[in-house]
C-alpha cells in the first residue's frame, strides 16, 4: 500500500518471455528500467516474476510513470529479452486502492521460486529504518516469529505505529 498511497499514475506492465528468451528476466528487466527511468518515465516500481509454460521468466510490475508507447516498450523488450509480447495500461487505482492492492497481493502471494521486489523510489522514505524497528519490537513482544504470521504482524505493526489501524490484539496472539 505504501507505494499506492503515493500517488502519481500508475501502470501494469507484463513483459513476457520466448523460447529464445534467456531463462531469467532480472537483468533484462534491469536493463529496460534503466533505460525507463534515464528518460523520466519511470519512477517508484514493485514487480514478481513468474515461470511460464515455456519455463522462462516473465515479470508483472506495477510502476508509478508517464505514458510509454507500447510499441516503444514492445521494441526495447525485443532488443534486450529477445521477446515481443509485452502488455502495458494505466491502473484506475484512485478509485479504489485497496482493491489494487488486493490485485497485486494475488500475484505476490502466488506459491512461487521467484521473490517480488521493489526499487526505493516505491516505498516511504525511511521505510528501512521503520522496518527494522518493527522487527526489533516484534522479536521483543513475540520472539521469533517466521513465514506468513511474521509477515502480517510486521505489517500490522506498522499500520499502527502509522496511526491507519487499532489493532485487537486478542486477534494477532490468536494467530500465533
Amino acid at each position: 500500500m505504501s507505494g499506492i498511497e503515493r500517488g502519481g499514475r500508475l501502470r501494469f506492465l507484463t513483459l513476457t518471455a520466448s523460447n529464445q528468451s534467456p531463462d531469467l528476466a532480472q537483468h533484462s528487466f534491469r536493463v529496460l528500467f534503466a533505460r525507463l527511468r534515464r528518460r523520466g518515465l519511470v519512477r517508484g516500481y514493485i514487480k514478481v516474476p513468474e515461470l511460464s509454460k515455456n519455463g522462462k521468466q516473465h515479470v508483472h510490475v506495477l510502476f508509478r510513470g508517464e505514458y510509454i508507447e507500447q510499441a516503444l516498450i514492445s521494441h526495447w523488450w525485443q532488443e534486450i529479452h529477445n521477446a515481443k509480447v509485452v502488455d502495458i495500461r494505466l491502473v484506475p487505482y484512485r478509485r479504489n486502492p485497496k482493491a489494487l492492492a488486493s490485485y497485486m497481493a494475488k500475484y505476490l502471494s502466488k506459491e512461487n521460486l521467484y521473490r517480488y521486489s521493489w526499487n526505493w523510489e516505491w516505498v516511504w522514505r525511511g521505510f528501512v529504518s521503520d522496518w527494522n524497528k518493527l522487527k526489533r519490537l516484534c522479536r521483543q513482544t513475540f520472539g521469533e516469529i517466521e513465514g506468513e504470521v511474521k509477515d502480517i504482524l510486521l505489517y500490522s505493526w506498522h499500520l499502527w505505529l502509522k496511526g491507519k489501524w487499532k489493532p485487537d490484539f486478542t486477534l494477532l496472539l490468536d494467530a500465533l
